[in-house]
């Protein structure tokens, strides 16, 4: 624990409040501001003094602490650091256009594909991309990334685009056989590539060319449709109850997709949707592949369908489609499979933790990227038994009113 000294020198409040982001941001916040006092010129004092911020949801606080600190001398990474934090935040309290216009700078603290781009095909198109060019779509970060900004793909298709989208494998054949994208790949032929000279950008980058906006988003409806032969076989293979609702259950994203103090906390555990046990004509089906499946307990209270074992040994998303299909609500934490159940219009409830990633923003239980997904967000920081209660709650509400 760490006991402050008000014989401190600056450098020694900004080096312990420094250490006390994750751990205790309420705390860190008072030593950060102290140190502060005594040294404002300190770029990296008020960079850590908006990660507190945010850590308090203390958006707006935490925008001006970033902004801060870009106009003090400071060195490359605190730059690029602070930068990535500050578009996020901004995005996060719906300034999507001034968020927007930092966002491009993520590829100076992870370049994933960037530089073979560059070096293929030079810099990357900004701009609405004319439609006699071909257009190359460098996909990023994670799955639901890919699933969420595919829609722009499809827009830009529909409007007579000659589009291309670099994709994760494992996505390639739902995108193509089921969002209906005519040119979706998981590598390039770089010689063929080059011979149709085209432009390319990242992939999330197109939404602001298009002009991305909370009234602005387009096939919210959906764009994902399930092959009703694969739909078929897996209707024999659930062996779902006819009496009963039928509830998908996703719990775990990818882990290391929450290493930082911006993206952690995202998942919650298998325990805590115990809290849906003993509910009137429910049966269940997880969906949950890889990590976090071993949480997975059927002896606890809540019915699971027959075929749980078959959909359980399936990794392919096209099977998973397929099963959400059959389901009447999906209930997921922000994960891929949050992006994948609202693409195809189900009616999904996405479980929040306190602080969402940008996407999701800080109110509301509505988002203007997928019409049938509720929203549901923790009162406090790590408080999944209060968001598992309200999900309960509406769903005797909704039984009650034959709704469900």
């Amino acid at each position: 624990m760490t006991i402050a000294n008000p014989n401190w020198n600056a450098q020694t409040w900004l080096n312990h409040g420094g250490e006390l982001l994750e751990s205790d941001p309420r705390l860190a916040h008072r030593l950060l501001g102290q140190g502060l006092k005594q040294s404002p010129e300190e770029a990296i004092g008020w960079f850590n003094l908006g990660i507190g911020l945010h850590q308090r949801r203390e958006i707006e606080a935490a925008v001006r602490a970033y902004q801060h600190c870009l106009t003090l001398p400071h060195d490359k990474e605190t730059d690029i650091a602070a930068r990535n934090n500050l578009c996020q935040d901004l995005l996060l309290l719906d300034r999507w256009e001034e968020g927007w216009q930092l966002y491009g700078d993520r590829f100076k603290r992870k370049p994933g594909n960037q530089p073979f781009f560059l070096e293929a095909f030079g810099p990357s198109y900004r701009g609405l991309p004319p439609i006699h060019k071909p257009l190359l779509l460098m996909s990023e970060q994670g799955l639901g990334d890919t699933l969420q900004f595919a829609r722009y793909a499809l827009v830009l298709q529909q409007q007579g685009h000659d589009v291309t989208l670099l994709s994760q494998p494992s996505l390639v054949p739902l995108l193509k056989e089921q969002a209906g994208l005519s040119q979706v790949v998981d590598q390039l032929d770089l010689e063929q590539e080059q011979k149709r000279q085209p432009l390319w950008m990242a992939q999330m980058d197109l939404a602001p060319q298009i002009g991305c906006s909370r009234s602005n988003v387009p096939l919210s409806a959906g764009y994902i449709k399930i092959d009703p032969k694969r739909c078929e076989l897996w209707k024999d293979r659930i062996r779902r109850c006819p009496q009963r609702r039928l509830i998908a259950l996703h719990w775990q994203g990818n882990p290391h997709h929450e290493q930082s103090l911006y993206s952690r906390g995202r998942s919650m555990r298998f325990e805590h949707l115990l809290g849906l046990k003993n509910l009137d004509n429910v049966e269940f089906v997880s969906i949950q592949k890889g990590a976090g499946s071993e949480q997975l307990k059927r002896d606890q209270g809540l019915t699971f369908i027959e075929g749980q074992d078959v959909v359980s040994a399936s990794m392919d998303f096209q099977d998973t489609a397929a099963v959400i299909a059959q389901c009447d609500l999906v209930i997921t934490s922000d994960s891929s499979v949050v992006h994948l159940s609202g693409a195809m219009g189900i009616p999904s409830w996405l479980a929040l933790r306190w602080i969402p990633e940008w996407r999701w923003g800080l109110e509301g239980n509505r988002t203007p990227w997928y019409k049938s997904l509720q929203l549901f967000r923790q009162p406090c920081d790590g408080d999944w038994e209060s968001v598992v209660q309200d999900m309960r709650r509406e769903i005797l509400a909704n039984q009650k009113a034959h709704l469900f």
